[in-house]
């Protein structure tokens, strides 16, 4: 019993590390360039290991997205938590004082976290991948739909910080918010000259100014 236990922890850690070469090549060379000769020689595994665990790879690079969504929500609750720490404490003054500091707080925690994207390694590459996904041509109906998914997903949980505000249109709200961070996101990846942090903390200001309303 004790041997069949690690030969699937080994199994399970060929698999991940299956996984991991194949998000760190959609972050440089993007989705279309994966074969399973190029993923196996980044994983440092036999080329017959990435058939033997995943069936195609169009399996593979479906696999490889659900472990990037898995680490994106993950994010994206962290910041939302935030964010809604921020609104409650508003919520519970409800001046127009308190309103204006409260647009600043979040102003400059957004702007701070998008621009962390242009500094951290990490966070940098997982918006790399984030954008070949969510533009990515002619990948299979299978991951075309999970992506969708996770699109709907994400517009969820934001709609929620939405309905905390009491926004009349908390899904119009979220699509607001999710269109203009996706905007950012792109200018930072193709390296937009014309993308800088002052951008970024008057458009979010102005953002927030909006859908935080007055009584």
């Amino acid at each position: 019993m004790a041997a069949s236990s690690r030969k699937t922890t080994k199994g399970e850690l060929t698999r991940q590390k299956i996984i991991e070469a194949t998000l760190e090549l959609i972050a440089t060379t993007g989705l279309n360039s994966l074969s399973h000769r190029n993923i196996a020689s980044a994983a440092q595994v036999r080329l017959s290991l990435t058939s033997y665990y995943f069936e195609s790879m169009d399996h593979l690079i479906l696999c490889a997205f659900e472990e990037f969504a898995r680490r994106e929500v993950k994010q994206i609750q962290w910041i939302q938590e935030q964010v809604d720490t921020i609104l409650r404490d508003y919520l519970a003054k409800g001046s127009t004082e308190d309103r204006e500091a409260c647009v600043v707080q979040l102003t400059e925690l957004l702007t701070q976290y998008i621009s962390t994207e242009l500094t951290d390694e990490t966070r940098r590459k997982q918006l790399t991948i984030r954008c070949h996904f969510l533009f990515a041509l002619g990948q299979s109906e299978m991951l075309v739909k999970r992506v969708s998914e996770y699109k709907l997903q994400v517009m969820r949980l934001i709609e929620k910080t939405a309905e905390l505000i009491g926004s009349p249109h908390p899904e119009i709200d979220a699509n607001l918010v999710i269109f203009t961070f996706r905007e950012f996101e792109f200018a930072l990846v193709s390296g937009d000259q014309n993308f800088n942090q002052e951008i970024v903390s008057k458009t979010l200001k102005r953002l927030l100014s909006t859908l935080i309303a007055t009584e």
